[in-house]
């Protein structure tokens, strides 16, 4: 596959992350070029991790030695963004969420289909060595037939580590918009599409107060709810419950965990693309009470020894690094390169669009119109980074 230039747009504290993961992994992709709002920081960015130019949004939109826009601006704008690539020709990977609406998000998906280029939106964490692992224990049985799952993010926000938490906070923001896309993606792809969902919020703070530099002491108003419980209906029937908070100092709530009929799997954080993997079966757990008797069994399988049970399951892929963020522009790389679709697709990120969106309607049950097929899992024994 030839060099696939990359155009950045948005030179915020992700993109850092996603520059320096280019550079060191991802050979295939070169950023040659990079804007923002702010001058100032594209020419930061570019001085510290040697990109070729820094230019304005419309001059990097002008330039045709560009094959794919990377679109790191704040959520706010995404929408606004994203249109302004596909109307000017060009491929656009998106950091999440896709948009702010599922209309505007559907507005896109018809809009690069019409223009002809290709759309895709992080997050990327589900094509990592861990979800694909967990990806191919479902597919394979290990827990049976999965009937619920609880899915959870519970934490006191961004405020503590974030230069600049303002946008979190704002309309759009919030950690239903800002973490919830990963784990809905995460969900839909290993478990398939949402057909229903219900949701209460509140806001537990008025005001959150910054603990990071170069602001710390300041007071922020909040204009969002910061505090989410949620049911999903799977296409399945699968019925799953989701907690996304900014309100919890700490919590012992599982990340993510997936009950099927033959057993239960515990899936590392879908903001990470690595962690371990534990998953128990149905008959080490009734081998543990065989032969006893009621009162000998009673309760028995409720025993904190019981986590002694689980086991850590290995990775059936290899990776070079605990955070491959970037994997999903390189998928997206191969794909057209190959004529195929990318796996962090416009339909899923259209999907997942619609579900946080419904998820922000409080004491509201709502349908969901769109679908997405599960994304193509990556073939076993291939690296992380090799997609085809």
């Amino acid at each position: 596959m030839k060099i696939t230039r990359i155009g950045l747009i948005g030179c915020g504290v992700i993109s850092k992350v996603y520059v320096s993961n280019i550079q060191r992994y991802y050979s295939k992709l070169r950023v040659t070029i990079c804007a923002d709002i702010s001058l100032e920081k594209a020419k930061e960015l570019a001085q510290e991790y040697h990109i070729d130019r820094v230019c304005t949004v419309d001059e990097l939109l002008a330039d045709d030695q560009v094959d794919i826009v990377l679109n790191l601006t704040i959520s706010q704008v995404h929408y606004e963004i994203n249109k302004k690539v596909i109307l000017s020709g060009k491929n656009v990977y998106c950091e999440k969420p896709l948009a702010l609406t599922s209309a505007e998000a559907r507005e896109l998906v018809s809009l690069a289909e019409s223009q002809n280029v290709m759309l895709g939106c992080a997050p990327d964490s589900f094509l990592g060595s861990a979800l694909q692992t967990c990806r191919k224990l479902i597919d394979e049985g290990w827990i049976g037939k999965p009937v619920s799952a609880t899915a959870n993010m519970m934490n006191h926000g961004v405020e503590t580590w974030h230069p600049s938490p303002d946008f979190f906070y704002k309309q759009g923001g919030g950690p239903m918009m800002d973490m919830g896309p990963y784990y809905i993606t995460a969900l839909v792809s290993l478990l398939g599409p949402i057909t229903e969902t219900g949701c209460f919020l509140t806001k537990g703070f008025a005001e959150r107060r910054i603990y990071s530099s170069p602001r710390r002491g300041e007071s922020i108003p909040v204009e969002t709810a910061t505090h989410y419980s949620g049911i999903l209906r799977f296409e399945n029937n699968l019925v799953a419950n989701i907690n996304m908070s900014f309100d919890a100092w700490l919590s012992n709530l599982p990340k993510l965990e997936i009950y099927g009929t033959e057993g239960t799997l515990i899936v590392p954080d879908p903001n990470q693309f690595s962690g371990e993997i534990r998953l128990v079966r149905s008959e080490t757990l009734i081998d543990e009470v065989d032969g006893l008797s009621n009162q000998q069994a009673t309760g028995r399988l409720s025993q904190p020894e019981m986590w002694e049970k689980y086991r850590t399951m290995p990775h059936m892929y290899r990776q070079p690094d605990k955070n491959m963020r970037g994997i999903g522009l390189l998928d997206m790389a191969y794909a057209i390169d190959h004529k195929r679709t990318n796996r962090a697709s416009a339909e899923l990120a259209c999907h997942v669009t619609e579900v946080l969106e419904s998820l922000n309607a409080d004491h509201t049950i709502s349908q969901i119109t769109t679908r997405c097929s599960r994304p193509e899992p990556i073939p076993t024994g291939l690296d992380v980074g090799v997609m085809d």
